[in-house]
């Protein structure tokens, strides 16, 4: 019997690790898996006109909206960019795409904004476009870019790290402020969607030269987010792991090295807000009240602040209605969501 066993054991011993790998390597080709196109963003909106995107529909285009402000649809135009100039930064032998608008003299001291956005957008998506052009109204000099293996900049290995790397392109954009914009260090701060908020707050805890951020519903635990990922992908959660490892060896990456939520312990007497909807299931709002737990924990009284709100729109641009909770508050509250970010960011540049 057990010379019988034997044989089978070791081959059991031998295949586990292929097996693992394999369906690990399925799991980050999934999750990880990038879109150049970003949704049909670019074949509809510029920063001169721009509309929110379902669908690859803009949404003022729906035949049925519930819970949006009326204005945002009505008045959008009044959040387009005047103008804009297009430039390109280079990161790591990369060229990153970017749009920004300076101000005119004599403003064009003012400080700036990067704007971060979320995994397989763009700079051209309205989540990015909107809040820049309602800094733009209120004096602000911005910047929206397309991270590595997004939108119009160069593909490095087509996966998203989820802020691992893609945070040395943010200080990229930042120092090519300092260098080609006459930016001066400290009146920079960043704007973050999604995995852009994640992201920008990554960048957030490594570099201390950015003393502001605006977070609008991060993640803040890398391994809780990969397991939520999958289930919203619609696969096991206990694949995290494998997927993980296969990273590891696809692309020397390690999606759980450096952690978002360390801008909220490491926060010092810079500035922070996070920005989350209750109803959020792409990103659980639980990920947002731990960074602001963490940040109104260990930062300067005063210097953080939290908004978490029930927020959920309803449209219909197919035939039958559908609901989004994420990144939402921007469109639900659009007035409140304005005056918040002016008020944050004047503030904190004081």
């Amino acid at each position: 019997m057990r010379k019988e066993v034997l044989p089978i054991f070791l081959t059991i011993i031998f295949i586990l690790p292929y097996g693992y790998y394999f369906a690990g390597n399925q799991v980050y080709a999934i999750v990880a898996d990038t879109n150049h196109d970003c949704w049909g963003n670019f074949d509809q909106n510029t920063p001169e006109e721009f509309a929110p995107l379902r669908h690859e529909v803009p949404l003022s285009n729906a035949t049925y909206q519930e819970n949006i402000t009326t204005n945002i649809m009505d008045g959008l135009s009044q959040y387009w960019w005047p103008s804009h100039e297009s430039a390109i930064i280079e990161v790591e032998g990369l060229a990153l795409s970017a749009w920004y608008y300076k101000q005119p003299e004599p403003n064009e001291s003012m400080p700036w904004v990067i704007f971060v956005h979320g995994i397989r957008g763009c700079k051209a998506g309205g989540s990015i476009l909107l809040p820049a052009g309602m800094l733009i109204d209120a004096g602000y000099n911005v910047i929206a870019f397309d991270m590595r293996d997004h939108g119009e900049s160069d593909v490095e290995d087509g996966f998203v790290s989820a802020g691992q790397k893609e945070w040395r392109d943010v200080v990229a954009v930042h120092d090519w402020l300092i260098e080609n914009q006459s930016a001066e260090e400290g009146q920079i701060g960043l704007f973050g969607t999604s995995m852009g908020a994640g992201t920008a707050a990554i960048t957030f805890a490594q570099d201390s030269r950015i003393q502001v951020a605006w977070l609008d519903s991060p993640f803040s635990d890398m391994g809780k987010i990969i397991e939520e990922e999958l289930e919203f992908q619609g696969l096991p959660t206990f694949l995290g792991g494998a997927g993980i490892f296969a990273g590891k060896i696809q692309t020397g990456e390690d999606l759980t090295a450096l952690s978002p939520l360390d801008a909220a312990t490491e926060i010092g007497d810079r500035h922070m807000y996070v920005v989350h909807g209750t109803f959020d299931g792409r990103v659980k709002v639980h990920h947002g009240q731990s960074m602001c737990d963490e940040a109104l924990e260990h930062g300067v009284e005063g210097n953080v602040e939290c908004w978490i709100k029930d927020s959920r729109i309803i449209y219909n641009v197919e035939g039958e209605n559908e609901t989004d909770e994420h990144v939402t508050l921007m469109l639900t509250d659009t007035d409140e969501y304005e005056q918040r970010l002016i008020a944050f960011f004047d503030k904190s540049f004081a």
